[in-house]
């Protein structure tokens, strides 16, 4: 096995050239076939043993040292999102697709860590480079996992998001609960329809529709405990088609966000139970459907306190924090409900601009130097459970 770069400065411009060869040609969920190709065919030059096709289009390396000891997995996500970029950048992508989220960064990062670890190859134990398609809502890690990437089995798993919620230079990471878990509805509100002129001869959905979603907001206001953070949001109205008509139906869609177990476990009843009253109050009917998508991210105590002492060690005191949760999520929860293990943030803002642009947004790009730091706290945590195996608890 042998690095494909010499030395740790031309890990870092390789590192740059594959990220901007990736965001110029993005490709979303359970669609990155080009990407997957990349990471493999860079992967298999290192000679590790590669898979392909885990959760369709996943790939996995494993680096194993031939001497028995720990096993850690790295894991990267692969997709992109159906955002149509307006960076102006001029590796920009043009096919209606964005890495709108730093996924590029993130497999460049983690493929630069492959190199950082053989150019002073660890003694003993086996490292899973994990790239995971289908980050963004589709199910990718439990696919990926369905299919056997855990296998070997890890005694740690760890991950990273560049974030320009966060300055470059700074690392965040908390124990427990550090993002939400996603939860996803659908809600028809139906109703006999009619003439506008005529709305009691009818049953309006719309303002049923408006109803079920004021009624919504006091789910979290009125409905849980203050100490139990949580978001129901609405995020699309569809309904009507003219301006004379009351229709006979009207579609709501929107998410569920939640750290809290018992918050989460109540949340679609409570959702379900206050559509249905609210839509009846206007004699229409409303149906939920409900989907679960991930559960909390919820770091392992000791590996976010090995996280910590290592980002210190790689940035200097100061540069860790813990205030970084976040409503949003991350189906690496799914790899941390079955393997103890942490999930870091990486400050990718630049300097000169401040914190942003946000994640998702068609403008989105970060600092890539981030990229080196996330390259170097990934090799530092494999060196580390290599040396020492996860960390018990105390």
């Amino acid at each position: 096995m042998k690095p494909l770069a010499t030395d740790r400065e031309s890990v870092f411009s390789a590192a740059v050239e594959l990220r901007r060869r990736l965001h110029a040609h993005p490709e979303t969920a359970f669609e990155e076939v080009a990407t997957a190709g990349a990471v493999a065919e860079r992967m298999r030059a290192r000679g590790f043993a590669v898979r392909t096709g885990l959760g369709r289009t996943g790939v996995s390396a494993l680096y194993d040292t031939g001497v028995d000891g720990p096993t850690v997995l790295l894991r990267a996500d692969l997709d992109a999102l159906p955002v149509a970029e307006e960076t102006g950048l001029p590796y920009a992508a043009g096919n209606g697709n964005m890495h709108a989220c730093g996924h590029d960064g993130h497999v460049a990062a983690l493929d630069a860590a492959a190199d950082l670890l053989l150019l002073d190859p660890p003694r003993r134990g086996r490292v899973v480079f994990a790239f995971q398609p289908a980050e963004e809502g589709a199910g990718g890690a439990k696919a990926m996992i369905a299919d056997g990437v855990l296998d070997p089995e890890p005694d740690v798993a760890f991950g990273v998001h560049l974030w320009t919620a966060l300055p470059l230079g700074v690392v965040g990471v908390t124990p427990g609960p550090m993002m939400a878990a996603v939860d996803e509805f659908r809600i028809d509100i139906s109703g006999p329809g009619g003439h506008a002129a005529s709305p009691h001869e009818a049953r309006d959905a719309i303002v049923a529709a408006a109803q079920v979603i004021t009624a919504l907001q006091t789910v979290v206001s009125r409905r849980l405990s203050p100490l139990q953070p949580a978001v129901v949001s609405v995020t699309s109205v569809h309904g009507g088609s003219a301006f004379n008509v009351l229709p006979g139906s009207v579609v709501l869609t929107g998410t569920c966000r939640a750290f809290d177990k018992e918050a989460y476990d109540r949340l679609p009843t409570l959702v379900e139970a206050t559509a249905m009253a609210a839509a009846a109050t206007l004699g229409c009917e409303a149906k939920v459907n409900y989907k679960r998508s991930n559960e909390a991210l919820i770091n392992d105590a000791g590996e976010a306190s090995r996280c910590w002492g290592l980002a210190e060690r790689l940035l200097g005191p100061g540069r860790v924090t813990r205030d970084c949760r976040t409503m949003g999520g991350e189906d690496f929860a799914e790899f941390l409900t079955r393997v103890p293990g942490a999930f870091a943030f990486v400050g990718a803002a630049r300097p000169e601009e401040g914190l942003g642009p946000a994640h998702h947004s068609p403008t989105f790009d970060f600092d890539e130097r981030a990229m080196a730091t996330a390259a170097r706290l990934h090799e530092a945590v494999a060196r580390d459970v290599l040396a020492q195996g996860k960390v018990l608890p105390i």
